[in-house]
């Protein structure tokens, strides 16, 4: 469906591609890999039509239609979320319109023209119909819903809402379209854990071939089966996921590693005879073939090793065993409560992910952590000798872009000489003249390691992250990893990324509906954990079908290990029992609830049905009366359908 022949590119005086080709199938699913700056999003660009190549051809079949995501936000005029993502399906959306106008022109038409206007409204409805029209709301709304928009959002401009909000409505709006093809540029940046579960499971249907970049190895793990690395200005693909790509690449690289140091070896000795042979008359002829042999060798080469971020957190003074309380919080927004109550406790060593729902009240969490965000009752106390460092979601903006990299981190810490500030800057890429560069040159990934850095300044025993690794690559992700492993401190943090969960966390908070509950243990346990909630809600087992559900024997024994190993009071079993209970009078409800939802929905699927075979039939615009009855209750009875099924999928989601 895409092929990319023979093409070239170059930004300024940087090359990004030299020659490159690739061939992308109506099935694949593929990720594009490489180096901040190595040219990802150019080359998305590219197919997209958006920029042309230097040399070299793209070409897209005709019938294929190419949607594209970017990370720039367009300017919107005074729509409505639901409105905006319902222009993702443009042709039906126009068609709607076009249908209702066409009704209002019947109602109050001359007898002579009603006819002409009635048949070309027949055409017009049958089309829609085939467009899936009379879905397109449901459906929109059910991809708002995944992508983490509650129902009272919908109405609302989007003017309202922030960056990563309209972003994420962009993402909805391309989704409802549904192009053969979707290039997706950082999908999962402003997205939360759950809605990134969602969109993994919606695109593993999906249709069309799929072209993405990301950060986050669990989503391309799950979902390509191919991986495109850019390379030397070149396209390289290999096959699998992403973990299989590392795997294939590193075995590569040694065997390649091996060759070199064997044909090196092959160079040396042959030199050495050369050198002792060369005015030998007798060996003349063999040291001519030698130094033409030498002339006419193809080196191996080895690509260089990309830099990698080297982050080391400096070693904090030891804080006390309790490093924060906070005791009975309320907080609320404009008078809508948030917290009500809310007692949490962190103790030193502990590395916390703070996971749920968006809107859930994570980063007030963090804040209310920080220190950042007053709260109307309740003690904030920290313990003995806690200091804080706050790395907060929207970091990047706090930097001041007429700065230079050099600047912003001596704001930080005016106090400092410039040579230990320059040795910090270094190890996080930014050496020689890279210091000079203004910040708002910087790339996002620039930004990210910046915002870093500053907080390396200040040692702190209490580390609070709200999306450390948003912008930044998968080597820098690993190392910050590592040295979150390794901090002695506490850490308290949110991330959409699972293996960064997986990675750090040693204990989970789940924050929904105003409550945080807390998990003495790794995500793979806090997953078992809510497994066993869902099945003592439903009364039996249930197989989920995402794969974060530890399912298998070995994962099972852990978790139970863990959970012996968990020390509860009579208090917590109480309460877990009160939990159970509760659950499972909750799911007997909605289960009722869906079943007479599902019958309703049944019989109103049915009545659209015999509606529409009475509209598709010439005769019903003989006799107007009867059309506009057959026409008004046709109406009404996809409205009720389409909110039949919003309904049918809200309570499915809390039975999830």
């Amino acid at each position: 469906m895409i092929s990319i022949q023979q093409v070239s590119k170059r930004f300024g005086g940087r090359v990004l591609f030299t020659d490159a080709s690739l061939r992308i199938g109506l099935e694949d699913r593929v990720a594009l890999v490489g180096p901040n700056g190595a040219g990802k999003t150019t080359l998305l660009e590219m197919i997209a039509g958006r920029v042309a190549p230097d040399s070299g051809v793209i070409a897209i079949n005709n019938r294929a239609v190419i949607g594209y995501l970017t990370q720039e936000l367009e300017a919107h005029q005074g729509r409505s979320v639901l409105e905006e993502v319902l222009a993702g399906g443009s042709e039906a959306s126009s068609i709607e319109r076009h249908l209702r106008l066409l009704e209002e022109e019947i109602a109050t038409a001359p007898p002579e023209a009603v006819d002409e206007l009635l048949a070309h409204y027949g055409e017009l409805q049958t089309k829609y119909e085939q467009l899936g029209g009379y879905s397109l709301e449901a459906r929109a709304k059910e991809i708002l819903t995944g992508l983490g928009f509650k129902e009272k959002h919908l109405s609302r401009s989007l003017e309202q809402f922030s960056g990563g909000q309209r972003m994420r409505a962009s993402l909805a709006r391309l989704l409802l379209s549904s192009p053969d093809a979707l290039l997706l540029d950082e999908p999962t940046n402003h997205l939360d854990l759950e809605s990134v579960i969602w969109l993994e499971k919606f695109l593993s249907g999906y249709a069309g071939a799929i072209l993405l970049i990301s950060h986050d190895r669990n989503f391309m793990n799950r979902l390509v089966n191919r991986v495109v690395e850019v390379e030397r200005q070149q396209l390289v693909t290999y096959t699998g996921n992403y973990d299989q790509f590392v795997a294939a690449k590193a075995e590569a690289r040694e065997i390649l590693e091996a060759t070199a140091k064997n044909q090196q070896k092959k160079i040396e000795d042959t030199r050495a005879f050369i050198d002792r042979f060369r005015y030998k008359a007798t060996k003349a002829r063999q040291v001519q073939s030698r130094i033409k042999l030498l002339e006419k060798m193809d080196k191996v080469e080895l690509a260089p090793q990309q830099k990698r971020v080297r982050f080391s957190f400096p070693e904090p003074q030891r804080s006390g065993e309790t490093v924060i309380r906070l005791i009975d919080l309320d907080k609320s927004y404009d008078g809508n409560p948030v917290y009500r109550s809310l007692s949490v406790e962190l103790r030193r060593g502990e590395r916390v992910a703070l996971i749920g729902p968006n809107g859930a009240g994570k980063s007030t969490l963090l804040k209310l952590l920080a220190g950042v965000l007053s709260f109307e009752k309740g003690e904030r106390l920290l313990g003995h000798n806690v200091t804080t460092a706050y790395y907060a979601q929207h970091q990047l903006e706090l930097l001041t872009p007429a700065n230079t990299v050099l600047e912003e981190i001596t704001d930080a810490a005016p106090m400092e000489e410039s040579s230990f500030l320059r040795a910090i800057l270094g190890r996080f890429l930014f050496s020689g003249d890279d210091v000079k560069k203004k910040v708002a040159v910087l790339s996002g990934g620039e930004k990210s390691r910046l915002a870093l850095a500053k907080m390396l300044i200040r040692p702190a025993n209490l580390l609070l992250l709200d999306e450390p690794t948003n912008h930044l690559d998968i080597p820098s992700r690993d190392v910050l990893e590592e040295a979150l492993r390794d901090f002695p401190g506490t850490i308290c943090f949110i991330t959409h990324d699972r293996h960064f969960i997986r990675t750090v966390a040693n204990r989970i908070i789940d924050v929904r509906d105003g409550a945080a509950t807390s998990y003495v243990g790794d995500y793979d346990y806090y997953l078992y954990k809510k497994q066993l909630m869902a099945e003592a809600a439903a009364g039996s087992p249930i197989r989920s079908d995402s794969a974060d559900i530890p399912v298998s024997t070995p994962q099972r024994s852990e978790a139970r290990e863990a959970r012996s190993r968990e020390r509860k009071t009579k208090e917590q079993k109480r309460a877990e029992a009160e939990m159970r209970n509760r659950l499972h009078r909750t799911s007997h409800l909605l289960q009722s609830s869906l079943s007479k939802i599902e019958a309703e929905v049944a019989e109103a699927e049915k009545s659209l049905e015999e509606l529409s075979l009475t509209l598709a039939d010439p005769h019903t615009y003989r006799d107007k009366e009867r059309f506009r009855e057959t026409l008004d209750r046709h109406t009404q009875t996809k409205r009720r359908l389409a909110e039949l099924t919003a309904e049918w999928d809200r309570l499915s989601g809390q039975m999830s």
